[in-house]
């Protein structure tokens, strides 16, 4: 698994070389594991026997944003859902494209939310959320709330429980993000018919 990573990691920017070694994982029995925001380093890297996505192999997801990422997860421990996610990370981190970027390529699979019902609603959180880093950064505002235990104002809304897009849209939407399918492949379970 360490040497099939190393050798994602140096082909990462070449999506059709990605693909021929990803497929060539599967078939030694190495399972290669979607990028996660709790789990990811920047890098592809070996967990056990499998390889874990990394998370600068996202489109739109610069060395900074990762850097964010894992600063904002040494301090804060693991985010449970988005929201706490958005309240744990830097700002460099909470900028539109990216969020989108890494809800589409599956990073925050392991939170409960669909991808669906992020894509939803993660606009909205993540002006909020600037508002809040903004003003706790003036001072004027504690990011979590007042000491008496007040939540600050995007814990308030839960993601929307929207079911999950439809296979193809989803597997599109991360073959855009991460140069392949990862999760899943829209031929999955047709081997026998291929063969």
């Amino acid at each position: 698994a360490e040497y099939m990573a190393a050798l994602l990691e140096s082909v990462r920017d070449d999506k059709d070389k990605s693909a021929i070694y990803l497929a060539e994982c599967r078939r030694m029995g190495i399972k290669v594991l979607p990028p996660d925001v709790n789990e990811s380093q920047g890098r592809f890297t070996p967990v056990g026997t499998d390889i874990r996505f990394g998370l600068g192999a996202i489109r739109n997801v610069g060395n900074n944003v990762v850097r964010g990422i894992i600063e904002g997860r040494d301090e804060n421990g693991s985010a449970s859902d988005f929201n706490e996610f958005l309240d744990h990370v830097p700002l460099v981190v909470c900028n539109k494209r990216v969020i989108e970027s890494l809800i589409k390529a599956g990073a925050f699979d392991s939170l409960g939310h669909t991808r669906r019902g992020l894509m939803e609603c993660f606009e909205q959180k993540v002006d909020e959320v600037i508002d809040l880093k903004r003003n706790a950064a003036n001072g004027q505002d504690d990011l979590f709330g007042d000491p008496s235990g007040g939540a600050a104002v995007l814990t308030t809304t839960p993601v929307p429980a929207l079911d999950e897009w439809e296979k193809r849209v989803k597997l599109a939407f991360e073959r855009e993000m991460l140069g392949l399918y990862v999760s899943d492949h829209p031929l999955q379970g047709l081997e026998h018919i291929l063969s």
